[in-house]
């Protein structure tokens, strides 16, 4: 053997070695579009699968494509000209921490629905919660305000003064409007808890950014004496009313009557089970009124996600967790799946061997994320959006490649790639082959 050949030889098998665990990466820039005629007739009768609540309700499997929405919110209580009729400063900040985390207590374990009895609806992750959001631009501010206004203290529901649907104290309190859900807690009128037929009780009432929070300071105080013992009946209503009005704030109707969602029945709205009709067994779903509610079905999880993610006045609401990226959060798709809800993802869209991923509505990816295709894997455009929300770029899909196998990406329905820092066109086959 010459030496000539041994040299190349011996070159060969050092190429071979050295690539035997490495795979050539390639950030993709045309993309073709399938040719499946059945696909196509499919998804025609699919419809618009991003305006389908279920879609956004979390699959319990995979938790990690559904990641939790944060809700901002602040706290105004409302007080007489003298400091009275509601939480002094001291209380009302140790109250609000504990509501605040009673409510997100019942949003992180949704009960199981009561109703219809022997019902099999499952109990979901809803994967929400709120977080007080203090004023930057305020120095030392924790988000709990104190107003003194005889003109604004107190709530009405009913007569020649009621006031419950006025806005005129958000115009003049309201803080970070339209980015912050401000929460304003008025109570009884001062006359009125003078009058022996005058019976208080805790309501709300939401508007499009902000809600009422009705009597929550007598909810509270109100106490009781049975056997001896001081009782305060109320004291866990203004958590599980604070859900309540912000689910109407996020889409959610009255669930005993015809709400837009299957899965809650119809029903005679008992405040206490009975155990004979109409009221054999009363609701405990969020949005009723009574003392239970702390179920959510998944028609309304998905309700209540589709609006923070879909709807741009209500979006705003939600804390932008998804502009820096974090390796933590990569999603890795290990089997076929659909998307076919709108996301907002932290880290890396990996696709595994064997496993396909369609998406169908719009994602958006933090800074320097990418959509990784591994050998075998594929990735499906079908009207998708992918984008980055927060100003910055994206890196773009990038296919990976072995000695026999390849990441492979298409595209059914026109979709959109957007903010990329390595620009992918999605063209037809014979342009590609040109």
């Amino acid at each position: 053997m010459s030496f000539r050949i041994f040299l190349f030889i011996f070159f060969c098998l050092q190429l071979t070695f050295s690539c035997k665990v490495k795979k050539k990466e390639v950030f993709t820039s045309n993309i073709a579009k399938i040719d499946d005629e059945q696909y196509f007739k499919k998804v025609q009768k699919m419809g618009d699968p991003c305006k389908d609540p279920l879609n956004y309700a979390p699959d319990p499997d995979f938790t990690d494509q559904y990641p939790y929405k944060t809700i901002k919110v602040n706290f105004h209580i409302i007080r007489n000209n003298e400091g009275k009729g509601n939480f002094s400063e001291e209380s009302g900040k140790k109250y609000i921490a504990t509501a605040l985390r009673s409510a997100n207590e019942n949003l992180r374990k949704n009960q199981k629905m009561k109703l219809p009895v022997g019902n099999d609806t499952p109990a979901l992750p809803i994967n929400l919660k709120y977080e007080l959001t203090p004023d930057p631009n305020i120095p030392d501010d924790d988000g709990i305000y104190f107003h003194n206004d005889d003109d604004h203290y107190f709530i009405i529901n009913k007569g020649k003064n009621r006031n419950n649907y006025d806005r005129s104290v958000f115009e003049k309190y309201g803080v970070q409007k339209g980015e912050v859900l401000n929460v304003f807690l008025q109570d009884n009128h001062l006359d009125s808890l003078g009058s022996k037929t005058y019976k208080p009780n805790t309501n709300g009432i939401a508007f499009s950014t902000w809600i009422k929070g009705g009597l929550w300071y007598h909810a509270v105080s109100d106490t009781i004496i049975k056997n001896g013992k001081k009782v305060v009946p109320n004291k866990y209503t203004p958590p599980k009313q604070l859900n309540h009005e912000i689910g109407h704030v996020f889409s959610l109707r009255h669930s005993w009557r015809r709400d837009g969602c299957e899965d809650t029945p119809d029903h005679a709205n008992c405040w206490s089970s009975k155990g004979v009709p109409p009221c054999v067994v009363a609701s405990n779903n969020m949005m009723d009124y009574n003392p239970h509610r702390s179920a959510l079905t998944p028609c309304q999880i998905g309700m209540w996600r589709m609006t923070a993610t879909r709807n741009k006045t209500k979006r705003n609401l939600i804390k932008k967790t998804w502009c820096e990226f974090n390796d933590e959060k990569t999603i890795t798709i290990k089997r076929s799946m659909e998307w076919n809800d709108c996301k907002e993802l932290q880290g890396n869209i990996i696709i595994k061997p064997g496993a396909q991923l369609i998406i169908r509505c719009r994602v958006a990816l933090a800074k320097g994320a990418e959509i990784i295709v591994a050998p075998g894997g594929k990735l499906l455009l079908d009207g998708a959006e992918i984008y980055n929300d927060c100003g910055d770029e994206w890196k773009g899909i990038r296919l990976l490649h072995d000695k026999k196998l390849s990441g492979k990406v298409q595209y059914a329905r026109d979709s959109k790639l957007l903010n990329l820092a390595n620009p992918a066109n999605l063209v037809k086959p014979e342009e590609i082959r040109s």
